[in-house]
């Protein structure tokens, strides 16, 4: 009899705890449910509302992390971490709590009767608490442990939820179908009461992933296309490449003949490259890219090379600079070579304001040379054509010049004879003597004369006969003594005939009007001995007297420096 009272109380408790189970197992399902309906419908409306910001699904699966970390946290705090495993003595704490009258014969029994318990008691006592328990319990329901109350208010608000749930469902079915794609990270955008058809730029259809490019410093036209709702207002929003933060002020784009569904916007000098995206309504267009084509070597990357190849009679070696504005000799080849890192598909460069040469183009495009003789000073500028792009943008690159340092006629000095006009016999023998100098070098001389006879009555001279002296090959600067016989080189001389002559040196100039220069001219008479004679006597006189004077004039200046010491010396 006593085996079956403890069977019946082991059932109860049993039944009791297993009751509890499934009510912490429906409520814990049913909050889940709750929580997971609830997040969705959040998750709806944050998602729309960073869509609306953002235009794309940068952060679908961060709201699925989210959300995922959220239901684990409310599945073990709500549902998990309150199951438990049959405890006898737990269940029947349970059921005294809800039996005070029990007094804690239910919790003394099973603590008792319990094998592994660390106390244990005399058999008589324990089955006089046993018979005791058994009729205490015999009328109480071990199940009233669980509150089933709680569950029908739970129900109430998940079938609540669920019902408005399954409204937005049917009412907003694409944008609840688009929140799952969304939320495993696929780019679906929610429908839209204006539809963004096509964006384009100058006519051309822009494409997601393709860049538009433009020349930098150039203009250009962004249009939209939408259908649907009228659209009251499009903005263009931009902002520089490489950079997060959006223009805070988009620009206001101009509807075209006046449908309120196509806009357009005109941007002016565009020079960085950008990224831009269309607000039309409700509806947001995918972001695309504006890259700007810059001139050639606009950022200091081009390498310039000027070969000056020099004529050959300046004797000087070919040297290479890097400046594009520079001077040479007159005649000096200059051969450009410009390397580049971008490709290039034609240069012009223009002389002046006519001539124009077409630069040679390696076969990668990044490699340009052309070449010019520097004849005399010009200007000159690069017209680029890039070959990057595709659409062959022209650039006109700043002006740079060549000074050209002209090759200067030689200087000559006659330094003896001095005198102009002299007399000689037949038979004199002059000693000349002069000197030159020459940027470049000096060439040949020549001695040039004329003979104005004595029976000549007119007031031309005869023949200008020139006579090589000497060949200085490049020397640019010369001292030369000469002597010129003039029986030699003057046939019958006679007194009463005048010689001018005068020394001509010309340098290495290959041009061709040569670079000459003549010293001053100087003219001889040619007397007979007796007259010669009588001229150096009074040459001589004249010197002599320009001497004395001299001396005179000396000693005088001496008497007086003397006088005015001596004066000195006295008033001191």
């Amino acid at each position: 009899m006593q085996e079956g009272y403890q069977l019946n109380i082991n059932d109860k408790l049993k039944a009791a705890w297993s009751r509890e189970q499934r009510f912490i197992n429906t409520r814990g399902f049913v909050r889940s449910i709750i929580w997971i309906v609830s997040l969705i419908i959040t998750s709806l409306i944050i998602d729309i509302l960073i869509w609306k910001g953002v235009g794309d699904n940068s952060y679908g699966l961060f709201l699925t992390v989210i959300n995922v970390g959220i239901v684990c946290y409310v599945i073990y705090n709500e549902w998990w971490k309150h199951r438990k495993t049959y405890d006898p003595v737990r269940t029947a704490l349970q059921v005294e709590s809800k039996n005070p009258s029990l007094s804690s014969i239910l919790i003394t029994y099973t603590e008792l009767s319990n094998e592994n318990a660390e106390t244990t008691a005399p058999e008589e006592i324990i089955k006089a608490i046993e018979d005791k328990a058994n009729e205490k319990t015999k009328s109480v329901d071990f199940q009233e442990i669980v509150p089933w109350g709680q569950i029908n208010r739970i129900l109430q608000v998940s079938l609540a939820l669920i019902i408005f749930f399954g409204l937005i469902s049917f009412k907003w079915k694409e944008q609840v179908g688009t929140l799952f794609q969304r939320l495993v990270g696929q780019n679906a955008n929610y429908p839209t009461e204006t539809n963004i058809n096509t964006i384009q730029i100058d006519e051309q259809l822009m494409k997601a992933g393709t860049a538009f490019k433009v020349k930098s410093g150039g203009s250009l036209k962004i249009k939209v296309l939408t259908d649907g709702k009228t659209v009251s207002t499009a903005q263009l929003y931009t902002r520089t490449k490489g950079i997060k933060e959006w223009a805070s002020n988009p620009f206001q784009m101009d509807p075209l003949a006046n449908n309120n569904l196509n806009y357009e916007r005109q941007l002016e000098e565009i020079t960085e490259n950008k990224e831009f995206y269309i607000m039309a309504n409700d509806d947001k267009s995918e972001t695309y890219e504006i890259q700007v084509i810059k001139r050639p070597g606009y950022d200091g990357t081009n390498k310039y090379e000027v070969e000056r190849i020099f004529p050959e009679y300046i004797n000087q070696k070919s040297e290479t600079i890097t400046e594009l504005n520079m001077d040479a000799p007159q005649g000096t080849e200059l051969k450009w070579k410009i390397s580049t890192q971008t490709k290039v598909k034609a240069m012009e460069v223009r002389i002046g304001e006519e001539e124009k040469i077409n630069a040679t183009i390696s076969e990668n495009g990044k490699l340009i040379t052309f070449t010019k003789k520097a004849d005399q000073a010009f200007n000159y500028s690069f017209l680029w054509t890039e070959g990057e792009s595709g659409k062959d943008f022209k650039y006109v690159d700043v002006q740079n010049s060549v000074k050209v340092i002209d090759d200067t006629l030689p200087e000559i000095q006659l330094i003896t004879p001095s005198a102009d006009n002299s007399f000689a016999t037949t038979k004199k023998i002059v000693n000349l003597n002069f000197k030159g100098t020459d940027d470049y070098g000096i060439g040949k001389s020549h001695l040039t004369f004329s003979v104005k006879r004595d029976g000549n009555k007119s007031d031309g001279e005869t023949e200008l006969i020139k006579k090589e002296i000497h060949d200085f090959e490049g020397n640019s600067s010369i001292n030369h003594s000469y002597l010129w016989n003039l029986s030699d080189h003057i046939s019958d001389l006679k007194p009463g005939d005048q010689i001018s002559y005068q020394i001509e040196i010309q340098d290495l100039f290959p041009g061709e009007k040569k670079h000459i220069r003549q010293s001053k001219s100087r003219k001889i008479s040619i007397v007979t001995p007796e007259r010669y004679l009588q001229w150096y006597r009074a040459q001589l006189a004249s010197q002599q007297d320009q001497i004395k004077t001299a001396r005179d004039s000396e000693g005088t200046a001496s008497t007086q420096l003397k006088q005015l010491r001596q004066q000195e010396s006295e008033e001191k």
